[in-house]
Protein backbone atom coordinates (compact mmCIF):
# COMPACT_ATOMS: atom_id res chain seq x y z
CA UNK A 1 0.00 0.00 0.00
CA UNK A 2 1.19 2.99 -0.70
CA UNK A 3 2.23 5.41 1.84
CA UNK A 4 0.19 8.07 3.45
CA UNK A 5 -2.72 5.49 1.71
CA UNK A 6 -5.77 4.94 4.37
CA UNK A 7 -8.74 2.65 4.33
CA UNK A 8 -12.41 3.15 6.20
CA UNK A 9 -15.53 1.50 6.77
CA UNK A 10 -18.27 4.48 6.11
CA UNK A 11 -21.72 3.89 7.20
CA UNK A 12 -24.97 6.57 7.05
CA UNK A 13 -28.54 5.45 9.21
CA UNK A 14 -31.65 6.55 9.56
CA UNK A 15 -32.65 5.38 12.92
CA UNK A 16 -36.95 6.38 12.46
CA UNK A 17 -36.81 9.13 14.95
CA UNK A 18 -38.82 7.84 18.54
CA UNK A 19 -41.08 5.43 16.64
CA UNK A 20 -41.25 1.84 18.38
CA UNK A 21 -37.46 2.71 20.26
CA UNK A 22 -38.33 1.29 23.03
CA UNK A 23 -38.83 -2.10 20.93
CA UNK A 24 -36.27 -1.35 18.50
CA UNK A 25 -33.31 -0.16 20.44
CA UNK A 26 -32.04 -4.03 21.49
CA UNK A 27 -31.51 -4.34 17.84
CA UNK A 28 -29.83 -1.13 17.27
CA UNK A 29 -27.26 -2.45 19.94
CA UNK A 30 -26.80 -5.67 18.65
CA UNK A 31 -26.54 -4.16 14.87
CA UNK A 32 -23.68 -1.47 16.34
CA UNK A 33 -22.22 -4.32 17.93
CA UNK A 34 -21.84 -6.48 15.10
CA UNK A 35 -21.07 -3.90 12.50
CA UNK A 36 -19.24 -1.00 14.04
CA UNK A 37 -18.20 1.28 11.26
CA UNK A 38 -15.19 3.54 11.41
CA UNK A 39 -17.28 6.72 10.48
CA UNK A 40 -20.88 6.57 10.92
CA UNK A 41 -23.94 9.40 9.93
CA UNK A 42 -27.73 9.31 11.09
CA UNK A 43 -30.49 10.61 10.17
CA UNK A 44 -33.54 11.08 12.38
CA UNK A 45 -31.90 10.71 15.50
CA UNK A 46 -33.06 11.69 18.77
CA UNK A 47 -31.77 12.25 22.34
CA UNK A 48 -32.09 8.21 23.34
CA UNK A 49 -30.79 6.95 20.32
CA UNK A 50 -27.41 8.92 20.35
CA UNK A 51 -27.12 7.86 23.89
CA UNK A 52 -27.30 4.00 22.22
CA UNK A 53 -25.15 4.48 19.73
CA UNK A 54 -22.53 6.29 21.99
CA UNK A 55 -22.46 3.32 24.25
CA UNK A 56 -22.31 1.35 21.20
CA UNK A 57 -19.29 2.97 19.76
CA UNK A 58 -17.31 3.57 22.80
CA UNK A 59 -14.09 4.33 21.02
CA UNK A 60 -15.75 7.04 18.57
CA UNK A 61 -15.97 10.71 18.98
CA UNK A 62 -19.04 12.61 18.44
CA UNK A 63 -19.94 16.42 17.96
CA UNK A 64 -21.15 18.32 21.15
CA UNK A 65 -22.43 21.37 20.20
CA UNK A 66 -25.67 23.10 21.90
CA UNK A 67 -26.93 23.43 18.53
CA UNK A 68 -30.38 20.91 18.75
CA UNK A 69 -30.18 19.75 15.78
CA UNK A 70 -27.11 17.47 16.55
CA UNK A 71 -29.15 15.41 19.12
CA UNK A 72 -32.89 15.71 17.08
CA UNK A 73 -31.83 15.20 13.57
CA UNK A 74 -28.04 14.36 12.45
CA UNK A 75 -24.61 13.51 14.28
CA UNK A 76 -21.44 12.11 12.89
CA UNK A 77 -19.10 9.91 14.97
CA UNK A 78 -15.26 8.57 14.08
CA UNK A 79 -13.15 5.79 15.14
CA UNK A 80 -11.19 8.35 17.18
CA UNK A 81 -7.93 5.73 16.85
CA UNK A 82 -8.67 7.00 12.99
CA UNK A 83 -9.11 10.06 13.03
CA UNK A 84 -9.21 13.61 14.39
CA UNK A 85 -11.63 16.15 14.53
CA UNK A 86 -10.00 19.45 12.44
CA UNK A 87 -13.58 21.66 12.34
CA UNK A 88 -17.61 21.12 12.23
CA UNK A 89 -20.95 23.13 11.25
CA UNK A 90 -24.31 23.54 9.80
CA UNK A 91 -25.57 24.78 6.67
CA UNK A 92 -28.94 25.96 6.32
CA UNK A 93 -29.53 23.93 2.66
CA UNK A 94 -33.56 24.63 2.65
CA UNK A 95 -34.63 21.61 4.17
CA UNK A 96 -38.29 21.68 5.86
CA UNK A 97 -38.17 20.64 9.66
CA UNK A 98 -36.79 22.41 12.34
CA UNK A 99 -33.05 22.51 13.27
CA UNK A 100 -32.67 19.62 9.62
CA UNK A 101 -29.39 21.07 7.89
CA UNK A 102 -26.71 19.65 6.36
CA UNK A 103 -24.41 18.32 9.24
CA UNK A 104 -20.61 18.30 8.38
CA UNK A 105 -17.25 17.67 9.93
CA UNK A 106 -13.56 17.70 8.51
CA UNK A 107 -11.43 14.70 9.76
CA UNK A 108 -7.80 14.12 9.85
CA UNK A 109 -6.77 10.69 9.23
CA UNK A 110 -4.05 9.99 11.93
CA UNK A 111 -1.87 8.05 9.18
CA UNK A 112 1.39 9.99 7.82
CA UNK A 113 0.42 11.85 4.37
CA UNK A 114 -2.93 11.50 4.24
CA UNK A 115 -4.88 14.32 3.69
CA UNK A 116 -8.12 15.24 5.61
CA UNK A 117 -11.81 14.36 5.07
CA UNK A 118 -14.96 16.27 5.09
CA UNK A 119 -17.79 14.06 6.03
CA UNK A 120 -21.61 15.05 5.75
CA UNK A 121 -24.76 14.34 6.34
CA UNK A 122 -28.43 15.69 5.63
CA UNK A 123 -32.07 14.24 5.30
CA UNK A 124 -33.90 16.11 2.37
CA UNK A 125 -37.56 16.63 2.79
CA UNK A 126 -40.41 13.95 2.90
CA UNK A 127 -42.16 14.14 -0.15
CA UNK A 128 -45.58 14.23 1.91
CA UNK A 129 -44.79 17.66 3.59
CA UNK A 130 -47.63 19.51 3.43
CA UNK A 131 -45.82 21.98 1.39
CA UNK A 132 -44.97 19.82 -1.61
CA UNK A 133 -48.36 18.71 -1.54
CA UNK A 134 -49.67 22.12 -1.98
CA UNK A 135 -47.80 23.04 -4.43
CA UNK A 136 -46.73 19.62 -6.29
CA UNK A 137 -43.21 21.46 -6.36
CA UNK A 138 -40.22 18.86 -5.73
CA UNK A 139 -38.45 20.49 -2.58
CA UNK A 140 -35.57 18.53 -2.80
CA UNK A 141 -33.48 19.18 -6.29
CA UNK A 142 -33.11 22.53 -5.02
CA UNK A 143 -31.93 21.45 -1.24
CA UNK A 144 -29.55 18.76 -3.46
CA UNK A 145 -27.86 21.97 -5.17
CA UNK A 146 -27.89 24.20 -2.42
CA UNK A 147 -25.57 21.23 -0.66
CA UNK A 148 -23.17 20.94 -3.61
CA UNK A 149 -22.61 24.40 -3.66
CA UNK A 150 -22.14 24.26 0.26
CA UNK A 151 -19.84 21.16 0.31
CA UNK A 152 -17.77 23.03 -2.51
CA UNK A 153 -17.19 26.12 -0.21
CA UNK A 154 -16.64 23.55 2.87
CA UNK A 155 -14.61 21.01 0.96
CA UNK A 156 -13.17 22.12 -2.53
CA UNK A 157 -11.20 19.92 -3.93
CA UNK A 158 -10.43 17.89 -0.89
CA UNK A 159 -12.13 13.94 -0.27
CA UNK A 160 -15.51 14.33 0.43
CA UNK A 161 -18.27 12.12 1.66
CA UNK A 162 -21.92 12.85 1.86
CA UNK A 163 -24.58 10.43 3.30
CA UNK A 164 -28.34 12.00 3.16
CA UNK A 165 -31.65 9.90 3.31
CA UNK A 166 -32.48 11.89 -0.24
CA UNK A 167 -36.20 10.74 -0.06
CA UNK A 168 -36.42 10.69 -3.85
CA UNK A 169 -35.71 8.74 -6.96
CA UNK A 170 -34.54 11.16 -9.50
CA UNK A 171 -34.18 15.19 -9.70
CA UNK A 172 -31.80 15.31 -6.19
CA UNK A 173 -29.78 12.31 -7.35
CA UNK A 174 -29.26 14.36 -10.68
CA UNK A 175 -28.65 17.27 -9.12
CA UNK A 176 -25.65 15.67 -6.87
CA UNK A 177 -24.32 13.69 -10.21
CA UNK A 178 -23.96 16.90 -12.10
CA UNK A 179 -22.05 18.57 -8.83
CA UNK A 180 -19.13 15.61 -9.43
CA UNK A 181 -20.84 13.51 -6.49
CA UNK A 182 -20.87 9.75 -7.16
CA UNK A 183 -22.64 7.21 -5.31
CA UNK A 184 -20.84 3.91 -4.10
CA UNK A 185 -23.06 1.48 -5.72
CA UNK A 186 -22.38 3.61 -9.19
CA UNK A 187 -18.74 3.91 -8.73
CA UNK A 188 -18.21 -0.08 -8.19
CA UNK A 189 -21.00 -0.39 -11.48
CA UNK A 190 -23.71 -1.40 -9.68
CA UNK A 191 -27.09 -0.41 -8.42
CA UNK A 192 -28.03 -0.03 -5.20
CA UNK A 193 -30.47 -2.62 -3.50
CA UNK A 194 -33.57 -1.34 -1.87
CA UNK A 195 -33.30 0.52 1.61
CA UNK A 196 -36.69 1.36 2.31
CA UNK A 197 -38.92 0.36 3.91
CA UNK A 198 -37.66 -3.18 5.65
CA UNK A 199 -39.54 -5.77 5.01
CA UNK A 200 -40.51 -7.90 6.56
CA UNK A 201 -41.26 -4.58 9.62
CA UNK A 202 -43.40 -5.72 12.41
CA UNK A 203 -44.78 -2.72 12.85
CA UNK A 204 -47.71 -1.24 11.07
CA UNK A 205 -46.91 2.00 9.27
CA UNK A 206 -49.22 4.87 9.90
CA UNK A 207 -48.34 7.02 6.03
CA UNK A 208 -47.83 6.01 2.83
CA UNK A 209 -49.45 3.96 0.02
CA UNK A 210 -52.51 1.55 1.01
CA UNK A 211 -52.11 -0.41 -1.79
CA UNK A 212 -48.48 -1.76 -0.99
CA UNK A 213 -48.21 -4.10 1.88
CA UNK A 214 -45.77 -2.25 3.57
CA UNK A 215 -47.31 1.12 2.98
CA UNK A 216 -44.75 2.73 1.13
CA UNK A 217 -43.26 1.47 -2.53
CA UNK A 218 -39.70 -0.54 -2.44
CA UNK A 219 -36.93 1.91 -2.97
CA UNK A 220 -33.62 3.12 -2.31
CA UNK A 221 -33.17 6.30 -0.49
CA UNK A 222 -29.98 6.23 1.23
CA UNK A 223 -27.06 7.22 -0.11
CA UNK A 224 -23.07 7.38 0.58
CA UNK A 225 -21.83 9.82 -2.27
CA UNK A 226 -18.03 10.87 -2.92
CA UNK A 227 -16.28 13.16 -4.46
CA UNK A 228 -12.67 14.06 -4.83
CA UNK A 229 -9.30 11.96 -3.89
CA UNK A 230 -11.10 8.71 -2.30
CA UNK A 231 -11.97 5.69 -3.92
CA UNK A 232 -14.93 3.46 -3.29
CA UNK A 233 -13.69 -0.21 -2.66
CA UNK A 234 -16.81 -2.14 -1.63
CA UNK A 235 -20.36 -1.03 -0.91
CA UNK A 236 -23.63 -2.51 0.91
CA UNK A 237 -26.90 -2.16 2.27
CA UNK A 238 -26.88 -4.17 5.33
CA UNK A 239 -29.30 -6.42 6.06
CA UNK A 240 -29.95 -7.22 9.54
CA UNK A 241 -32.43 -8.13 12.04
CA UNK A 242 -32.13 -9.33 15.80
CA UNK A 243 -34.30 -11.62 17.68
CA UNK A 244 -36.86 -10.96 14.82
CA UNK A 245 -36.87 -7.27 15.09
CA UNK A 246 -35.10 -4.54 12.46
CA UNK A 247 -33.15 -1.86 14.48
CA UNK A 248 -35.09 0.64 11.77
CA UNK A 249 -37.23 0.66 9.15
CA UNK A 250 -34.97 2.07 6.81
CA UNK A 251 -32.06 -0.40 6.19
CA UNK A 252 -28.35 1.15 6.71
CA UNK A 253 -25.86 1.53 3.17
CA UNK A 254 -22.06 1.12 4.03
CA UNK A 255 -18.84 1.53 1.76
CA UNK A 256 -15.31 1.01 2.27
CA UNK A 257 -12.63 3.87 0.80
CA UNK A 258 -9.53 4.41 -0.04
CA UNK A 259 -8.47 7.91 0.65
CA UNK A 260 -5.36 8.85 -1.98
CA UNK A 261 -1.71 9.66 -0.37
CA UNK A 262 -0.79 13.21 -0.35
CA UNK A 263 1.44 12.61 -3.18
CA UNK A 264 -0.60 10.91 -5.28
CA UNK A 265 -2.91 13.98 -4.57
CA UNK A 266 -0.26 16.64 -5.28
CA UNK A 267 0.52 14.99 -8.51
CA UNK A 268 -3.10 15.43 -9.18
CA UNK A 269 -3.29 19.26 -9.23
Amino acid sequence: MLTGSFTFVAMTYNLWGDAHLEQREPAIRDLFATRPPDLLATQELRPRSRAVVDEMLPGHARVHDDFPGWGTQSNLWWREELFELVEYGTRDVGILAEHAELFWVRLRPRTAGAEPLVFSTAHLTWPGHPQERADGRNLRAGQAERVVAALDEIAGDAACLFTVDINDIGAPLWALGNGGFLDSFTALGRTSPVTHPVSPMPWVAERGTRLSPLMSPSKAIDWIFSRGPVVTRASEVVDFFSAGNAPSDHKPVAATFTLSPAAAVARTK
